[in-house]
């Protein structure tokens, strides 16, 4: 848009000259047609593209044109071919008028669209920029392609959008072990004139890291039918597998433990009822024999064997099944934990798990013993612990399972889920959608502890894993 002044100067330059082509229409011989003279005032509009400014001064032009015709000085031109010469001005006028309406209204129109597509050019590489999609054009004639912005950011090069390279730094992103395969899916699209889809790991330029990419596109062929260009886009899908191996992980985990249960319960209602009925019959057999006998010394070794395989299987079963589905299965299970760990290794190990703590199910039983079973492991191994505490507890923020030790504490420099037991625990954690957190407790030595808020199916907290303060650990 025009400023104000310029308008205005613009204005009084138009009025200054359509006065003096009047003038000059006037006093001037009919045989020089300076009606000519009023064309550029029509046309000038067209630069600005001002349909009114347009209108006016044609409509002044014809105005003066007429003025001129009555006011001119005779000449030796004859009145019927000044008419004429006149008219012939006036449809010229007119003609070049419409002329130049027809110019700027469609001027204005492409104008229009133009920065509406513009606009949904910018919409677009928004949405694509903001859903991490990069696109990118290859001649496969010339062997270069121009890549996005976004795609060179997800091969770790700097963000130059429009870039044009040749095709080696592109390929040499992709991993040795998907090379083969993209080429093959490349290959067999190009043979079958389908659509390209393949999801290849690539090796980042910057810093090397491995992620992965779902990439589309479409190969496009000349009078030959060779393939001369191809266009496609590409996703970042490092999420979506990590989300896939996480899914993976966790059904692995539900067969493992099905599985598990299923032995421990065979042991338990098979193999044991088997070694019990076995030690019934040996036993029976060894009343039936005199002492003096070496029947009988054999009879009561086999009667000790079958005793001491039903142990174990005992055992057996108890660590596939630590935890069974009464009532007070987990606290039975944490008292088990003690007064095994205490007789194994000497140390002071208590359990304090009251009648009143209800558990959601099963499995969230099961993880919460395995976490304090690590828990437990870390402090007689690294922690140089010499008593252990399990506390069951419900409280305001939910169900809350600790374990304290009064060992060595924690190393300096401990970073979250550092270790394959604390990676094992957070994990265990997050399944049942706890919280887990490992810190100094008051006094020396280490607490853990693993919080399962309450409401956990509607209020539901991101699982995780902290190193804290004991302060906000140690209660109680």
């Amino acid at each position: 848009m025009m400023g104000t002044m310029h308008r205005a100067l613009l204005m009084t330059g138009l009025v200054f000259y359509a006065g003096l082509v009047f003038v000059l229409d006037v006093i001037t011989p009919l045989e020089i047609e300076v009606w000519v003279l009023n064309l550029p005032l029509i046309v000038l509009p067209v630069l600005f593209r001002n349909l009114r400014m347009l209108l006016f001064l044609s409509v002044a032009c014809s105005v003066m044109l007429g003025l001129g015709w009555v006011g001119s000085a005779p000449g030796g031109i004859p009145p019927l071919s000044d008419t004429l010469n006149r008219g012939l001005g006036l449809a010229t006028l007119w003609l070049i008028a419409v002329m130049a309406v027809i110019i700027v209204k469609r001027s204005t129109r492409l104008d229009s669209t133009l920065r509406a597509l513009e606009h949904s050019e910018e919409r677009v590489r928004l949405a694509m920029e903001g859903a991490g999609m990069g696109t990118f054009d290859l001649n496969l004639q010339a062997g270069n392609v121009a890549l996005s912005a976004t795609y060179l950011r997800l091969l770790g090069y700097d963000a130059i959008s429009g870039r044009e390279t040749t095709i080696d730094p592109w390929r040499s992103c992709i991993h040795p072990d998907d090379l083969a395969r993209a080429q093959e899916a490349r290959d067999q699209a190009i043979q079958r004139r389908s659509a390209y889809s393949i999801e290849y790991r690539i090796k980042r330029a910057d810093n090397g890291e491995i992620t992965w990419l779902a990439v589309f596109g479409r190969f496009y062929y000349n009078e030959s039918g060779d393939a001369i260009r191809f266009l496609g886009v590409a996703f970042d899908i490092a999420r979506r597998k990590e989300l896939e191996r996480e899914a993976l992980q966790r059904e692995v985990l539900a067969v493992t433990k099905r599985e598990q249960r299923q032995i421990g319960q065979e042991l338990h209602d098979g193999v044991g009822q088997e070694l019990t009925g076995l030690g019934l019959m040996a036993q029976s057999l060894s009343h039936r024999l005199s002492e003096a006998t070496g029947e009988k010394r054999i009879v009561l070794r086999l009667l000790s064997g079958l005793d001491s395989l039903h142990q174990k299987v005992r055992e057996l079963s108890r660590g596939l099944i630590p935890v069974h589905v009464e009532k007070r299965g987990l606290s039975e299970a944490l008292d088990d934990l003690a007064a095994r760990t205490k007789e194994a290794s000497g140390i002071s190990v208590t359990a304090e798990c009251p009648d009143w703590v209800e558990l959601p199910d099963h499995a969230t039983a099961t993880e919460l013993f395995y976490i304090a079973q690590e828990a437990v492991s870390n402090a007689l191994r690294h922690g140089r612990a010499r008593n252990i505490r399990l506390t069951l507890l419900t409280e305001p923020e939910g169900l809350r399972l600790r374990i304290k030790d009064d060992g060595i504490g924690l190393p300096e420099g401990l970073e979250q889920k550092d270790g394959l037991g604390l990676r094992i625990m957070h994990h265990r954690a997050g399944l049942i959608g706890g919280v887990l957190q490992i810190g100094p407790s008051h006094g020396g030595g280490t607490v853990v502890t693993c919080t399962l808020p309450r409401n956990k199916g509607d209020d539901k907290k991101e699982p995780g894993c902290c190193v804290g303060q004991g302060e906000s650990l140690d209660r109680g």
